[in-house]
């Protein structure tokens, strides 16, 4: 039992990110810790973000709520990334982002 639940934590102890249902790239726009005037417990990205392909046909800025804000950990405003999306109750949950090449 106990090595299930070390397996289940992952590297580091921590527990794996939740296996996206979606996957984007674009531009970190802003990084809200909480509290903040778009949620009051979570931290929030502004993502302006690519087409994502099966669920928005349009490029278009929008925030997202985060599972953690160790997602953001050496990110700044203006990075290229690629992220995870979650479908949560109410919400489309950021569970994983990427630093990517600057875009050209």
């Amino acid at each position: 039992m106990a090595g299930a639940a070390a397996q289940a934590q992952g590297a580091g102890g921590r527990a794996p990110a939740p296996r996206p249902d979606w996957r984007g790239t674009g531009v970190v726009m802003a990084i809200l810790p909480p509290p903040s005037s778009l949620h009051e417990s979570r931290p929030v990205i502004v993502i302006d973000h690519d087409p994502i392909a099966g669920l928005m046909n349009e490029k278009m800025s929008m925030p997202f709520i985060a599972a953690s804000l160790d997602l953001f950990a050496g990110l700044k405003v203006g990075d290229h990334i690629a992220f995870g999306l979650k479908d949560v109750p109410g919400a489309l949950l950021v569970v994983t982002v990427e630093r990517l090449p600057p875009r050209r």
